[in-house]
């Protein structure tokens, strides 16, 4: 088993460093970003479905305890799985 991430799996993590949660809704080979102010929000360019979630400061709009639970980007899975 390897240790890398699979970018074809898709969950959410907690990026401690930037503060920064990413949670992926769908997947797309050509996602286009929408700027607002808590973050970006990740469309298919073909479809505009929402594929992903970016929230910037989730230390300051989530609570603690589900960032505790959310695995590290390099994580392959969260903990427990």
């Amino acid at each position: 088993m390897s240790d890398r991430f699979d970018p074809s799996e898709r969950y959410a993590y907690y990026d401690r460093e930037a503060d920064i949660v990413w949670i992926p809704t769908g997947s797309s080979d050509d996602a286009v970003s929408e700027e607002t102010s808590w973050g970006l929000i990740d469309h298919d360019a073909s479809s505009d479905a929402v594929v992903g979630i970016e929230i910037w400061e989730a230390s300051k709009r989530l609570p603690e305890d589900l960032l505790a639970k959310l695995p590290r980007p390099a994580d392959p899975k969260p903990e427990g799985n």
